[in-house]
């Protein structure tokens, strides 16, 4: 053993080193092409490396030309993937040059594999002539293979230098665009691997030098180059970690104030990653794995598919996703959930992660609830009250068909006396009394919907049928006040997404305050008018207009105010809650004096296919 048993197999160990780091980085982060390349090409080097000191030890013509063509093969290998890794390292670069490599140096090593040419007839040599033994310092000593060098040898070296112009130019590129250390540092200590590795492998294979081919030892400056971006790269690995662990107890810290829980779906493995207190609000244990379909076990039944339905919509477009959901927990309690995430995807435009936080929302939605029921019977109230100002005009409107029936009972005994009776004028009298009876019907009707406490529900629903039913119902209140009540709805109105209900009793606190402003005017002037059109592409407007005095300037800013009230009986109340009511279906309402006489309360109503009631 002497120094030369040694020092190669160190290079060749420090080379596989570097490479199996390289590999391991290569495989577990982004970008892994760079980092797998030079990996690729230390191994490469490391075969150089053990392949020179096959060479330096052996004087065995067929062991000689076995080293001799696996060497030229693993140096070409090392050019390619070298090559390659400035390419894809730097990100810039002359493609024809990256081109000249490999096809000058697979001209030079075609010699190496002729099958006509005679063994020793290669890249290096014309022919071969025998082996040297060298004596050097230190005792050792190694063999040289001589013999009539290849004038077809100079293609390896065109594509050795066609290397070192590409290492150059794409260095000097990058420095000048971004000034970047690793320009200088990586690109520096390539060019200067191929100028000392290229020139001593010339120098041997010319006889110039009686040393070994030591290519793998120029290589060392790479591999201190590599290790000193390496090491840049841990240290801002490190420092980079620690400003994320910061921000991750900032966050946490944001989270846990706020009562948040994090989550992040990995949609092509379909692995949810969850926080602490995302696990406690949905039920989660620290440990249990969590997938879309465990997820989609603990949704409430009734709120899946539009949860299904919300994350399908944001996969198919580049959307945020929203949603408002009950969770199951494990004891059997519902609570309500709001979330919020935002996609990310990958180069192909794929959905790639689904980050979001989610919010115990179920203190609110009771909130919300408890004042949806309180609305529901304060508007109840509000109809009750309406319903006792019609009280006089609704009596008439019923005593009018009772009158009717019992007249037409007592004809109908009268009738049923004579001898024989007179069946015919009896049949006839029925009929009027059923007439009659579905006209009070028909009041008795309208008059329990409107009274009924029920839940807010809303429907599709014609705009013209519901005013038709207003107006039955107002007419006896008209006529008694002397107010003329015209209808007016366009024909062939979209249907609007409303709650009935709710609706007609707009529609007649609009109806009554208008009468009620008409009564201020003589007789012959009073006018209510209805109107129903199309507002656009998206909802229908219904005004109600009085002749009346109009609404004083300094009044109509807060016509909608709880308990504000022109009227000295009045208690404030009717608008307020019709304003509640028509946002409510997602629509608006306010109010305008027009240009002659009176005032005009406007309201819109969305269209069915478009609705969005909140």
């Amino acid at each position: 053993m002497n120094w030369m048993t040694i020092t190669w197999p160190m290079v060749a160990a420090a080379c596989l080193t570097l490479g199996l780091i390289e590999l391991s980085i290569g495989l577990s982060h982004h970008p892994r092409a760079p980092r797998l390349l030079f990996a690729l090409s230390a191994f490469t080097v490391a075969c150089v490396s053990g392949l020179e000191l096959a060479l330096m030890r052996t004087d065995v013509f067929a062991e000689w030309w076995l080293f001799t063509r696996f060497l030229d093969t693993a140096v070409g290998i090392m050019l390619v993937t070298l090559m390659a890794f400035i390419w894809v390292y730097l990100r810039t670069g002359r493609k024809w040059l990256a081109l000249a490599v490999p096809c000058l140096y697979v001209m030079g090593l075609a010699f190496d594999f002729l099958p006509w040419a005679p063994p020793g007839s290669g890249m290096t040599y014309q022919s071969f002539s025998g082996f040297r033994l060298v004596e050097t310092f230190g005792g050792a000593s190694f063999y040289v293979a001589e013999g009539i060098p290849n004038p077809w040898n100079v293609f390896p070296y065109l594509a050795v230098l066609a290397q070192i112009a590409f290492v150059a130019d794409a260095s000097a590129k990058l420095r000048r665009s971004t000034g970047e250390r690793r320009a200088t540092v990586v690109g520096g200590a390539i060019v200067f691997f191929f100028l000392c590795g290229g020139l001593q492998a010339a120098l041997v294979d010319t006889g110039v030098l009686d040393t070994p081919y030591m290519i793998s030892w120029a290589y060392l400056p790479v591999l201190v180059a590599m290790s000193i971006e390496l090491n840049a790269d841990v240290l801002a690995g490190a420092r980079l970690a620690g400003v994320l662990q910061e921000r991750e107890r900032h966050m946490d810290l944001a989270c846990s104030a706020a009562d948040l829980g994090m989550w992040t779906w990995d949609i092509g493995r379909d692995s949810i990653w969850a926080s602490r207190r995302a696990r406690e609000l949905f039920g989660y244990s620290a440990s249990e794995s969590i997938d879309r379909a465990r997820f989609f076990r603990s949704v409430h039944p009734e709120d899946r598919e539009v949860t299904d339905r919300a994350i399908e919509e944001m996969l198919a477009r580049d959307m945020g996703y929203e949603a408002e959901y009950r969770v199951l927990l494990p004891d059997g309690r519902t609570r309500w959930m709001a979330a919020r995430g935002q996609i990310e995807r990958d180069g192909s435009g794929k959905p790639k992660l689904l980050r979001g936080v989610v919010l115990d929302i179920s203190a609110r939605r009771g909130t919300e609830l408890e004042l949806q029921q309180l609305r529901s019977q304060l508007a109840h109230a509000s109809r009750v009250s309406m319903m006792g100002q019609f009280a006089s005009a609704l009596s008439h409107e019923l005593s009018q068909p009772l009158g009717a029936i019992l007249r037409n009972a007592e004809a109908a005994e009268l009738f049923l006396e004579h001898d024989p009776p007179d069946i015919e004028e009896v049949r006839v009298i029925l009929a009027d009394i059923r007439h009659d009876d579905q006209r009070a019907g028909s009041v008795i009707d309208r008059l329990r919907a409107l009274l009924k406490r029920r839940n807010f529900a809303p429907r599709a629903l014609s705009v013209s049928d519901e005013l038709a039913n207003v107006a039955a119902l107002a007419r006896s209140d008209s006529s008694s006040r002397k107010v003329r009540l015209e209808i007016d709805a366009a024909p062939d109105l979209p249907a609007v997404m409303c709650d009935p209900v709710h609706l007609q009793q707009v529609l007649l606190n609009l109806i009554i305050n208008a009468m009620d402003a008409a009564e201020s005017v003589q007789a012959a002037r009073r006018r209510v008018t209805v109107r129903a059109r199309s507002r656009g592409a998206s909802e229908i407007e219904v005004a109600v207009s009085d002749s009346g005095p109009g609404i004083p300037p300094e009044s109509l800013g807060r016509l909608f105010e709880p308990f504000f009230s022109t009227k000295a009986d009045g208690m404030g109340i009717g608008l307020s809650i019709s304003r509640t009511l028509i946002e409510a279906q997602g629509g608006r309402i306010w109010a305008e004096n027009n240009a002659g006489e009176g005032a005009t309360f406007r309201f819109t109503l969305p269209l069915a296919e478009s609705a969005k009631p909140s």
